[in-house]
């Protein structure tokens, strides 16, 4: 008779405090209004997290919205500025190694209204429904750490920790494929969770 192998129940914490919770945590401690946590008596709401790959699925979906819509006004502006080029090189060897001569702030400044139109493209979406273009797609949410809808300060601060966890080499968002609740930088940052929607 063959072994079957039994999936091993994942590590859960509490949102508000991190207290680890044991797998049966929401049979074990059911009440009238609810389970709750064992250390900060805080209301767990049960949830089934968004996946590294779905999430990645949600960001194509958004660059590609983004691309048909804030792609050609940041050209437009590009062009009507009438800047030199950044990278201005005979050859593609020589392009590519004037990526590392760049001033950072240069580029800053000259991506500063593409970067202005993602950020009110997630701030508006994430605080009227909670969710961008991709997100609803793919089924995920963002919530905060109650299971609601995040608040505009926490809005604010996701979409400023997502411009930081790029800058990295976009480790910040990397992070969501190794942590256990897959939770990227800014959602660390933000206290707020990508959660599928039932």
């Amino acid at each position: 008779m063959p072994l079957r192998r039994t999936r091993r129940a994942k590590p859960s914490f509490c949102p508000v405090c991190d207290a680890p919770l044991s797998p049966d945590v929401a049979a074990a401690l059911a009440s009238a209004d609810g389970p709750r946590c064992p250390s900060c008596q805080a209301s767990l709401v049960p949830v089934k997290v968004g996946g590294f790959w779905r999430r990645v699925g949600a960001v194509a979906v958004d660059a590609a919205v983004l691309a048909v819509t804030a792609g050609p006004l940041q050209w437009a502006l590009a062009s009507v500025a009438d800047d030199t080029p950044l990278i201005a090189g005979k050859t593609a060897l020589e392009s590519t190694l004037r990526l590392f001569e760049l001033d950072p702030w240069a580029v800053l400044r000259r991506l500063s209204p593409l970067l202005v139109m993602t950020g009110v493209y997630l701030g508006l979406f994430w605080g009227l429904s909670g969710r961008t273009l991709g997100q609803k797609l793919l089924k995920l949410r963002v919530v905060d750490i109650h299971g609601k809808r995040p608040a505009p300060p926490r809005i604010l601060v996701r979409v400023l920790a997502t411009f930081v966890g790029l800058v990295p080499g976009a480790l910040g968002w990397l992070w969501a494929a190794f942590d256990l609740e897959k939770r990227a930088l800014h959602d660390r940052i933000a206290g707020t969770y990508v959660v599928r929607d039932a």
